[in-house]
């Protein structure tokens, strides 16, 4: 077993464990599929834009004194002190959910908008850490499971999109996921899957969903975030 914990230093989310992670990550730093001991969510001011995300992502990761090579990283204009954490267990694993939400630039799929060629704060981050064993492709299926499990809590929660129409949304222009694995040879399963028809895609659906729905409901003028 291996032990996942976080801490809210420097203005950031840093979440590690006991082992390196396998990660799957849409991440803008150290993102993809990829071996990362860290896992960090930095905050960033409201209205920040900027032409070279990656690079003001590494500056902070090395300013947070964390090894380049090591670290996933993401932004995030909500407050990184207000992270929703959700716990669960299960057969062959336990996962720790780690949630931060800015839904200023919410948006619907499928709908049509103004896009731009930098990045735009105001978003949803999800990490969900896992102390088990997954195939890369149950990592992926998990990525599924999480966005699932997002649009359900932004719908419930009424967050619409600005244009006017009342629709929705199914998310916010920038969100970003980390779904990592220890890969603790201590348990003996391995999870081939992670969809709502598996135990862990569950306990992931179901995490994400109230660690979210919590995130959007306690979020003072979260519109503008």
């Amino acid at each position: 077993m291996s032990d996942i914990r976080h801490t809210v230093t420097g203005g950031a989310l840093i979440v590690t464990a006991d082992r390196p992670f396998h990660t799957v990550s849409s991440s803008l730093f150290g993102g993809g599929c990829q071996q990362k001991k860290y896992l960090v969510n930095a905050q960033v001011p409201h209205g920040y834009s900027s032409a070279d995300p990656w690079r003001d992502l590494e500056q902070r990761v090395h300013d947070l004194g964390l090894p380049i090579d090591e670290t996933a990283g993401m932004m995030t204009a909500a407050d990184v002190d207000q992270v929703v954490e959700g716990v669960a267990f299960g057969d062959q694993y336990c996962l720790h959910t780690y949630v931060t939400a800015g839904v200023g630039n919410a948006a619907r799929a499928g709908v049509r908008r103004k896009t731009y060629p930098g990045y735009i704060a105001g978003t949803i981050n999800i990490i969900v850490a896992i102390d088990g064993r997954l195939t890369e492709a149950a990592l992926i299926n998990a990525v599924i499971t999480i966005t699932e499990a997002k649009t359900a809590a932004l719908q419930d929660s009424g967050i619409v999109i600005r244009d006017g129409s009342g629709r929705t949304a199914t998310g916010t222009t920038t969100d970003a996921v980390i779904v990592a694995a220890t890969q603790s040879p201590q348990y003996q399963g391995i999870h081939q899957y992670a969809g709502l028809a598996t135990e862990l895609g569950g306990s992931i659906a179901d995490s994400v969903y109230h660690s979210l729905s919590q995130c959007l409901a306690s979020a003072k003028g979260g519109q503008r975030q």
